[in-house]
């Protein structure tokens, strides 16, 4: 399962599911807080305190901040990434509880797991300046083909 990325080079299908799953993961938080600004307005969240609203609503530019830097920097958006993760889990979680918000608490469902995902991948991620060194394994010509 390894398909040619560059002259000389291949793509290991496992670096290229745990690129996918990246991309997906944060394209789904920006989508979903893209939805919520356009039906509740920008800094919508009224139904929480300004300083949740203002993260929630920050999310937008963050989001997809990690998804452009994964292919410019890949070491700052990995950074990014777990403490965007942190930081929306933990509030989340936070909020969904204290409040008793079940529409919050009901989307850590997918952002619990995903954040772990992150977590775990990090290290090993963080060993690579960009996706392209990640991405590619062996020279062309080797024992793989």
């Amino acid at each position: 399962m390894i398909q040619s990325l560059d002259k000389g080079y291949h793509l290991h299908r496992k670096n290229r599911i745990v690129f996918f799953i990246f991309c997906i993961g944060f394209i789904v938080g920006t989508v979903s807080h893209t939805i919520d600004i356009l039906n509740l307005g920008f800094l919508g969240y009224t139904f929480a305190p300004f300083a949740l609203n203002v993260f929630w609503t920050s999310l937008v530019f963050f989001d997809p901040l990690v998804i452009l830097l994964l292919f410019l920097n890949l070491r700052i958006a990995i950074l990014l990434a777990i403490i965007v993760m942190i930081f929306d889990i933990t509030i989340n979680l936070t909020y969904g509880i204290v409040a008793s918000h079940t529409p919050i608490l009901l989307g850590l469902i997918t952002q619990i797991p995903f954040g772990i995902f992150v977590g775990f991948t990090a290290k090993e991620l963080y060993h690579y300046k960009t996706w392209k060194e990640f991405l590619k394994i062996e020279p062309t010509g080797s024992m793989i083909e």
